[in-house]
């Protein structure tokens, strides 16, 4: 069996995946969990749950966090950290960063000018639906 794709996947493909009004399409985060192996870190589950209004959105977001391997925040991504200097605009971003580079993993996200000066491979949907 060929090596699945593997993906950190950001807030932004999380919040189109909770709010995603058409349920007869697969949203971009049902379509990177059919095609590879979806990983997030405590960052963006974090967001998620600071974000959730009310036990509904909090089930929705305890739902998705269930189907991901969330990473945790290791001390060894802060001595990378300082690589992304000038080159992301937050030290959440940086932080992100030096999550994906660590674990070898390429964000999917729709805000590729985010992360575009930081060197790490991004997916965007479009190039996932192909």
């Amino acid at each position: 069996m060929p090596n699945k794709i593997e993906y950190l996947i950001d807030t932004d493909i999380f919040v189109d995946h909770l709010t995603q009004k058409d349920n007869s399409a697969l949203s971009d985060l049902e379509i990177a969990m059919s095609t590879g192996m979806c990983f997030t870190s405590v960052i963006q589950a974090s967001e998620l749950y600071f974000y959730a209004s009310d036990q509904i959105e909090k089930k929705g977001v305890d739902s998705v966090m269930r189907a991901m391997k969330v990473l945790g925040i290791h001390p060894r991504y802060s001595l990378t950290i300082s690589v992304f200097f000038n080159k992301v605009a937050t030290t959440r971003d940086a932080i992100v960063c030096s999550v994906a580079k660590n674990n070898k993993l390429p964000i999917f996200t729709n805000d590729r000018y985010r992360y575009k000066e930081s060197g790490i491979k991004i997916i965007t949907s479009l190039e996932l639906r192909g």
